[in-house]
C-alpha cells in the first residue's frame, strides 16, 4: 500500500482541526516573572542556521571548494618564469675556445624570462573545470541538505522546550491538586470519617507527585541546554507553534515532491556529473599537448666567450605520450567510479522514499492519536471529578480517588507529547521535501553560493565561472 491511499476530506478536514487544537494549547507557555520579548519559532531557525558553528563549518566548506574552483584560472593563463645567476665558472674546451680563453676561471652572469601558454591539452582544462564545478555544486546542495537538518533540529529543540515548560505547568497543577485531596483527607481523619492510613496515603501521593515534579523540571533544564546549543542562546520569552500552511494531501504527492526537491537527490546527482567528466579528464592524457613559448637570454661571458650576448626566441611545441603503462586500467577505474556515483543517487532517492513514507505514516498517526487521547483525558477528568464526589459522599475509597487522579496526569502527560510530535510532524514534512528553511524565510539557508557552477560553465565556457565573485564569511 503506498503512503496516503484512501485518504480523502474527512482526513483533511480532521488535519485541519486538529491543527487548530494544537495551535491553541502549545501556543501557551507557563512563565512567571516580568513580560520577556518573545522569540518566535522562526526567529530560532533564523539563528539556528546562520549563526550555529555546524552551519559555518558547512559554509566554510562550501566556500574553499569555490575558491578550489577559481584556482584553476591559472591553468588558462600564461606562465611567465624569469631567472638569473652569476658565478665563477671554468672552462677547457680547446676546440671551441682561443687559447687566451681556455682553460681559465673567468666570472660570468645570464637571465633569461619566458612566457608559456598551454594552446591545446585534450580538453584536460575544461573537464576539470567542469569536475570541479559539479563539486562546488554537490558541496552547496550538503550545505543546503544539512542547513535544513539543522532547521528541523532547531523546530524540535523549540517544540521540546515548549512541551516541558507544558508538562511542568500540568506537574505543578498535579502537585497542587494532591495537596488540596491531602487537606481534605487530614480533616476527615480529624474528624473520624477516615482512617489515619489514608492521611498517610494521600501524603505519599504527595511525596510521588512532587518528585515526579522535580523529574520534569530536570528534563525542562535539559531541553533548555539543547535548545542553546543548537540556537545559539538560551530560551526566552513566551513561546508558541505558528501555523504550517501548504502541506501536502496524500501521501503520493508528498513523496513525489520529496524526491524531486531532495538536497541529497541533488548532490548525488552532482557527483555523477563528476565520475563522468573524471573520466574524460583521464581521457585527455591520451593527446598531445601543444605550448607556445617565447622568452629572451642576456649573458655576460657565457661559456667562457668574454662580451655579452643576447638572443630571444618564440616557438610553438607538442608533447605527447604514445604509450604509458595501466591506462586501461585507469580508464576502466573512472567508468567503475561513474558506476558507484549512480547507484549512490539511486540510494539517495531510495533513502528520501522511505524517509517520506515513515514521515507521512507517523504525520496520519498523530492525527488519530490526538484525537483519541483528547477524548481520553476529557473522560479522564469527568471520572476523576466524578470519583471525588462520591468519595466525599462516602461511596468511593480514597485509593479510587488518588487512581482516577493519576490515570487523568499520565493522560494529560501523553496527550501534551502527542501534540507536540503532531506539531513536529507538520515541519518534518517541509524538511523531507527540502524547504523548511525557505518556509522560515531563510533563502539558500543563508549562503552567498548557488548550486549552478556546473549548468554556468558548460554553458558560457569553462573560463565563465572565474569570474564569480565570493564574499568574505562574516
Amino acid at each position: 500500500m503506498t503512503p496516503g491511499s484512501g485518504e480523502g476530506p474527512a482526513r483533511e478536514n480532521m488535519m485541519v482541526w486538529r491543527m487548530r487544537a494544537l495551535l491553541a494549547g502549545l501556543g501557551v507557555c507557563a512563565t512567571l516573572g516580568a513580560p520577556v520579548a518573545a522569540e518566535s519559532l522562526r526567529d530560532a531557525v533564523r539563528a539556528a542556521v546562520t549563526e550555529n558553528p555546524a552551519a559555518k563549518v558547512r559554509e566554510a566548506e562550501a566556500r574553499a571548494t569555490a575558491f578550489d574552483l577559481l584556482a584553476r584560472e591559472r591553468d588558462f593563463l600564461p606562465t611567465v618564469t624569469a631567472s638569473a645567476e652569476a658565478g665563477v665558472y671554468y672552462y677547457n674546451d680547446p676546440a671551441r675556445l682561443s687559447p687566451a680563453n681556455n682553460n681559465r676561471v673567468s666570472a660570468a652572469a645570464r637571465a633569461n624570462v619566458e612566457a608559456a601558454y598551454v594552446v591545446f591539452d585534450g580538453f584536460r582544462r575544461a573537464n576539470e573545470v567542469y569536475r570541479d564545478a559539479a563539486r562546488v555544486d554537490e558541496t552547496v546542495f550538503r550545505l543546503l541538505d544539512a542547513s535544513e537538518t539543522l532547521a528541523l533540529s532547531a523546530v524540535e529543540a523549540y517544540i521540546d522546550v515548549l512541551r516541558h515548560q507544558q508538562l511542568v505547568a500540568v506537574s505543578r497543577q498535579n502537585v497542587a491538586r494532591h495537596r488540596e485531596i491531602s487537606g481534605r483527607v487530614a480533616d476527615l481523619v480529624e474528624g473520624g470519617r477516615l482512617p489515619s492510613s489514608d492521611r498517610f496515603d494521600a501524603e505519599r501521593r504527595v511525596m510521588s507527585a512532587r518528585l515526579a515534579l522535580v523529574q520534569v523540571e530536570e528534563a525542562l533544564r535539559s531541553s533548555q541546554a539543547r535548545y542553546e546549543a543548537i540556537v545559539g542562546h538560551a530560551p526566552h520569552g513566551p513561546m508558541k507553534i505558528e501555523w504550517v500552511h501548504d502541506l501536502p494531501l496524500t501521501g503520493e504527492a508528498f513523496t513525489a515532491r520529496a524526491v524531486r526537491r531532495s538536497l541529497s537527490v541533488k548532490a548525488a546527482d552532482a557527483g555523477v556529473k563528476q565520475a563522468e567528466y573524471g573520466v574524460e579528464v583521464t581521457e585527455s592524457g591520451r593527446l598531445p599537448q601543444v605550448t607556445a613559448r617565447v622568452g629572451a637570454n642576456a649573458g655576460l661571458n657565457g661559456n667562457g666567450v668574454p662580451g655579452a650576448a643576447y638572443d630571444a626566441y618564440a616557438a610553438v611545441g607538442a608533447e605527447w605520450e604514445i604509450f604509458a603503462g595501466g591506462r586501461k586500467a585507469e580508464t576502466r577505474a573512472a567508468k567503475m567510479r561513474i558506476v558507484q556515483a549512480m547507484a549512490e543517487r539511486d540510494e539517495a532517492m531510495l533513502d528520501t522514499r522511505e524517509l517520506a513514507a515513515t514521515t507521512w505514516y507517523a504525520y496520519n498517526a498523530n492525527i488519530e492519536r490526538t484525537v483519541l487521547l483528547d477524548r481520553q483525558l476529557a473522560a479522564s477528568r469527568r471520572a476523576a471529578d466524578q470519583y471525588y464526589t462520591q468519595f466525599e459522599a462516602g461511596t468511593r475509597s480514597l485509593l479510587e480517588v488518588l487512581d482516577a487522579e493519576a490515570t487523568w496526569f499520565n493522560a494529560r502527560f501523553e496527550d501534551i507529547s502527542a501534540e507536540a510530535s503532531y506539531a513536529f510532524n507538520q515541519y518534518q514534512i517541509l524538511a523531507v521535501e527540502s524547504r523548511l528553511a525557505e518556509h522560515f524565510g531563510i533563502k539558500n539557508a543563508g549562503t552567498a553560493l548557488m548550486p549552478d557552477f556546473e549548468a554556468r560553465a558548460v554553458e558560457n565556457g569553462p573560463r565563465s565561472v572565474f569570474a564569480t565573485e565570493i564574499p568574505d564569511l562574516k
